[in-house]
């Protein structure tokens, strides 16, 4: 939003990631990388989010059924056993796929939302008050 860009993840385990940013944002991100690697000059390459084609949204899938023994409360060190991956014309429309795609049934009673920073709070008070107005309780 704002055409601002946020690191959710650093770790040397990018080998979903990267390809997956890389195609959302349209920059060849392996041939960049692998021109710095070799001391190359690059130039910086400024994104500008407003313009990629479609937004991406990668979604944890858990299998906790699947897993004998399994501890099913999620917590700080979610035990995700699996990511799915999806595009949409929005991130409302990429996250709605990304849930679908994982199975997860989406409970039309009650929801329970975790948002980060205050500002996110703020984006999302008037999808909040929307939803409460249709009867959906909100946690």
């Amino acid at each position: 939003k704002e055409n601002e860009i946020k690191v959710i993840e650093c770790n040397l385990r990018a080998s979903r990631s990267f390809p997956f940013v890389s195609k959302t944002i349209g920059i060849d991100m392996a041939r960049l990388a692998t021109k710095v690697i070799l001391g190359k000059n690059t130039r910086p390459y400024p994104v500008d989010v407003s313009k990629t084609p479609h937004i991406g949204v990668k979604v944890a899938q858990f299998s906790f059924t699947r897993l004998l023994g399994a501890d099913p409360i999620l917590g700080v060190e979610m035990a995700s056993t699996g990511e799915v991956a999806c595009y949409g014309s929005n991130r409302e429309e990429a996250y709605h796929k990304a849930l679908q795609a994982t199975g997860q049934k989406i409970n039309l009673k009650s929801i329970c939302i975790s948002i980060g920073a205050y500002k996110e709070k703020l984006e999302f008070l008037s999808s909040a008050k929307i939803l409460q107005s249709i009867g959906i309780k909100i946690y």
